[in-house]
C-alpha cells in the first residue's frame, strides 16, 4: 500500500488544497430568470476537477487514511450513481487499492459508465429492482479484504465541502451581496459541508436544499423516501428550505443554462436553478423587494455533456431552447 498518498501525482492533481479556487461564477441573464433587480448566477463545481464529488471523496478517503482504515483493504467497494465512484476509482491507486467495486443502479448513462469501467482495477455492479445500490455495497463490504466507502454516512463529505467547497463559493462571491444558494441533494454532504461553512462567516445566507418529486429520479439526487433510507448526515441542520423539482423540469433548465452558461452544466444544475427559481417565486413582490441589487447562486456539480442520451430521450428536439 502506498505509504503516502499525497506523493501520488493523480491525488496531487485532485486535491481541492493545491487548486483552492475551483468554483467559477457564470450570471444567468436577467431576461432569462425574469427577477429583476436580482442576480442569478451559476456556481461552476467543474472545470479544474472532473465534478464535485472529487472534492468529498478525497475528503473522505484522507480521513479514513489517517485513521489507518484501510490496513489489510485491497478493495474498495462505493455505491454511487457515478460521479462518486468515477472519484474513488480515480484516487484507487494512490491509496493503495488494487481493486474497485462500484455499485450503481442500471439506470445510469452508458457514457458514465464507460468512462469508469475504462479505469484499471475496476468492476462495475449493476443493481436493479428491489435491491438498492447501497444494499448490494454493504453486502460486498462484507468479504474479506474490502473497505465499503459510505458516502451517506461518512462525516469526510460534508467536512470537505466545509473546508474546500464553501470557501471556494465565498472567494467567487466575494464582492456581492449573497442571500443564497441552492444546492441539488443526493448524500446530503455539499448541503452540509456549505451551509456550516456559511453559517459560520454569514448566517444571513439562506441554504436552498432542492431535490426530486417523490418517486421521481434526476441523475445524482436523491427524492425524500431515498434520502431517509440511506443519508445519515445532519444534512437538515444547514438547510433552511426545501424545493423538489420534477425530472422533466430538471432536463429541460439544464438545456435552458446551456443557452447561457459555458461550461455546459448537468441535469442536478438544472434542478438546482428550478428550485431556486421555485423559492423565489413564493415570495410576493414586496417579498422580493428586501432582495433588490442582491445575490442567488445555484451549485452546478457535473458535466451535462454526459447525458446526452438521456436529453435526447425525455426532451422534444426543442424543448428547453
Amino acid at each position: 500500500m502506498t505509504r503516502f498518498p499525497q506523493d501520488h501525482p493523480i491525488y496531487q492533481a485532485l486535491n481541492p488544497g493545491r487548486c483552492p479556487h475551483f468554483v467559477r461564477a457564470r450570471l444567468v441573464p436577467e431576461e432569462m430568470h425574469g427577477y429583476s433587480g436580482i442576480q442569478i448566477v451559476a456556481l461552476i463545481a467543474f472545470g479544474e476537477f472532473p465534478h464535485l464529488k472529487t472534492v468529498a471523496t478525497l475528503g473522505m478517503m484522507s480521513n479514513d487514511w489517517q485513521h489507518d482504515l484501510y490496513a489489510d483493504v485491497d478493495t474498495l467497494v462505493v455505491d454511487s450513481s457515478g460521479n462518486t465512484g468515477h472519484a474513488a476509482a480515480r484516487l484507487a491507486q494512490a491509496f493503495g487499492f488494487d481493486h474497485v467495486k462500484v455499485v450503481i443502479p442500471n439506470d445510469i448513462p452508458e457514457s458514465k459508465k464507460g468512462v469508469i469501467a475504462a479505469l484499471g482495477g475496476v468492476e462495475i455492479i449493476e443493481v436493479g429492482g428491489r435491491t438498492t445500490a447501497a444494499e448490494r455495497a454493504r453486502e460486498e463490504a462484507l468479504k474479506p479484504g474490502h473497505y465499503h466507502l459510505n458516502q451517506y454516512a461518512h462525516v469526510g463529505n460534508s467536512r470537505a465541502h466545509e473546508m474546500y467547497t464553501g470557501p471556494a463559493i465565498a472567494h467567487v462571491l466575494a464582492d456581492l451581496r449573497v442571500a443564497g444558494i441552492a444546492i441539488p441533494l443526493g448524500s446530503g454532504g455539499t448541503a452540509c459541508g456549505v451551509g456550516a461553512y456559511f453559517k459560520k462567516v454569514d448566517h444571513t445566507v439562506s441554504v436552498i436544499g432542492v431535490r426530486p418529486l417523490q418517486g421521481e429520479q434526476v441523475p445524482g439526487t436523491r427524492d425524500k423516501k431515498k434520502m431517509e433510507a440511506v443519508v445519515r448526515l445532519p444534512w437538515r441542520d444547514a438547510v433552511s428550505r426545501v424545493e423538489e423539482v420534477g425530472r422533466k423540469e430538471s432536463f429541460t433548465m439544464m438545456r435552458r443554462l446551456w443557452s447561457a452558461v459555458e461550461p455546459q452544466v448537468g441535469p442536478s444544475s438544472g434542478l438546482a436553478y428550478a428550485g431556486l427559481l421555485r423559492y423565489l417565486a413564493s415570495f410576493s413582490p414586496k417579498g422580493l423587494e428586501r432582495y433588490r441589487n442582491m445575490t442567488f447562486g445555484f451549485i452546478c456539480p457535473d458535466d451535462g455533456r454526459f447525458y446526452s442520451e438521456r436529453i435526447t430521450g425525455e426532451l422534444d428536439p426543442d424543448q428547453g431552447l
